[in-house]
């Protein structure tokens, strides 16, 4: 799919449900977002990708992300962008891919 420059860690997909693509990061959230913002034309436009598409980033370390402003700041405008979820975590934990489906309006 991309293989040099920006690029997430990797893409984790229950065909049925959501296609995530996850980041792995120490405590840079910006190049998190940076790299998975890289990733998501390409794996829309890759055959196979899902309809439904969203992202996580699991932070090792630092101050919680929601509690930063900058953070609150780029994710809004990720999300805006993209029109895809997005979490962003301080641990790593087990998940549901139904976690990651667009909320219903």
């Amino acid at each position: 799919m991309i293989t040099s420059g920006a690029r997430a860690d990797y893409v984790v997909a229950h065909p049925e449900v959501a296609d995530v693509i996850v980041e792995l990061k120490g405590s840079d959230v910006a190049k998190a977002i940076e790299q998975i913002s890289a990733t998501v034309p390409k794996w829309r436009q890759h055959a196979l990708a899902g309809a439904n598409h969203a992202a996580l980033i699991v932070r090792g370390q630092g101050v919680h992300p929601n509690t930063s402003l900058q953070t609150q700041r780029l994710a809004k405008r990720f999300r805006t962008s993209f029109q895809m979820k997005l979490l962003i975590e301080t641990r790593n934990r087990d998940y549901e891919f139904t976690e990651f489906l667009p909320q219903k309006s």
